[in-house]
């Protein structure tokens, strides 16, 4: 078992009723939108839905939303839902449906489900699709992923972060022979085999060749590899990364 798994059965196994485990994921996934690099460019403020309905002053009971976003500098507020199940367990339409009933009004712009399984149903995928506000997931994937060291996690404590990765011999290579290769050219082409580290390695190019308080268009001809660049970026940077929040709704 991996580290958050571990930590996942422990929570099923200390709860002594439902409520008691939901609060045990809701406090880690406040810790993970809090900390995740990703996510902490993103909002400036995460609160539990009680939290933010009485500073709204709204009614405070359960409506099926778990968690509330506020992103930075536009001020919207993302609905989310934390779901936590066996890992083997395939979530369906009708786990959602509540959710989205909640979520579905004003003030909410964007809404996240996140959920300790990888496995969709064919209708509750479909129900992402085409939302007037519009629906995001997190899975037990990007969990696993995190650059938090769930091994040494505590509730409501400062969590440890894994350690940034170090260019390896053959990326060093690439990255200065793309830096010389520019100096004299206007365009060019990396070609790595396939677990080389070539997201990696683009962002220490992207640093050597565009540097701290410069943008940086990056092209990719699918979602998932926009989701996989994002990710390893933001996490892996020296240099803060500050990302459209648009590049965010996927």
């Amino acid at each position: 078992m991996t580290a958050l798994q571990k930590l996942l059965e422990t929570f099923r196994q200390a709860s002594v009723t439902e409520r008691e485990k939901d609060t045990y994921f809701e406090e880690l996934i406040l810790c993970y939108l809090r900390n995740e690099a990703t996510y902490r460019d993103l909002y400036s403020d995460v609160w539990t839905y009680s939290d933010w309905a009485k500073l709204q002053g709204l009614d405070r009971r359960d409506t099926g939303i778990d968690l509330v976003a506020k992103t930075g500098g536009t001020g919207e507020y993302h609905a989310i839902q934390c779901k936590l199940y066996a890992e083997d367990y395939c979530l369906q339409k009708g786990d959602i449906d509540s959710f989205f009933t909640a979520s579905g009004k004003k003030p909410f712009t964007h809404r996240i489900i996140i959920a300790t399984t990888n496995k969709w149903s064919e209708p509750a995928e479909d129900a992402l699709q085409n939302q007037q506000q519009p629906v995001s997931k997190i899975d037990l994937h990007d969990l696993e992923n995190s650059q938090i060291d769930w091994s040494h996690y505590h509730a409501k404590s400062k969590p440890t972060l894994k350690t940034k990765k170090q260019l390896r011999d053959h990326q060093r290579y690439a990255r200065d022979t793309v830096k010389h290769g520019l100096s004299t050219a206007d365009r060019g082409k990396l070609i790595m085999a396939c677990g080389t580290g070539k997201t990696f390695t683009a962002l220490k190019i992207a640093k050597a060749l565009a540097g701290a308080g410069k943008r940086v268009l990056f092209l990719v001809p699918r979602l998932n590899l926009l989701s996989q660049t994002l990710t390893e970026w933001t996490q892996e940077s020296a240099t803060p990364l500050h990302m459209p929040t648009t590049a965010w709704k996927r």
